[in-house]
């Protein structure tokens, strides 16, 4: 049987993966594209590095799990995860055409939640 931490673990991972594709989608594959304005390139590289960011606090929370440091993993991953779930609710209500990808970035840390939650709960009897 799967461990619920190790779950949680799974899908804030997934999480991280998805946001350095952000990345490398914002900061160079539109960075290539000639049909695109100069003010949405510069737009659209800020952006890729802000996912970076997240998916850099993701995983710094990550390996703090596997240290069993469960403080600073707490702070890191639960910062990296909300900040990932509201920024993905701001897109779905910014831009309703991008609902998509905005269920895509909320998903994975919120299935994560869910699963760090129930082990938190099965554990704290």
């Amino acid at each position: 049987m799967v461990n619920i931490k190790w779950l949680s673990f799974l899908f804030f991972s997934l999480a991280a993966i998805i946001h350095v594709f952000f990345f490398i989608y914002e900061s160079f594959i539109i960075q290539k594209n000639k049909n695109i304005l100069p003010e949405v390139k510069i737009w659209a590289f800020n952006q890729g590095f802000y996912n970076l960011f997240l998916a850099v606090a993701m995983i710094i929370g990550l390996y703090f799990v596997l240290k069993i440091d469960i403080r600073i993993a707490g702070i890191m991953v639960s910062y990296a995860g909300l900040s990932m779930i509201t920024a993905g609710l701001v897109l779905a209500y910014s831009s309703p055409k991008l609902r998509k990808w905005s269920i895509l970035q909320i998903t994975p840390p919120l299935i994560g939640f869910v699963f760090l939650s129930a082990h938190v709960l099965s554990n704290s009897h």
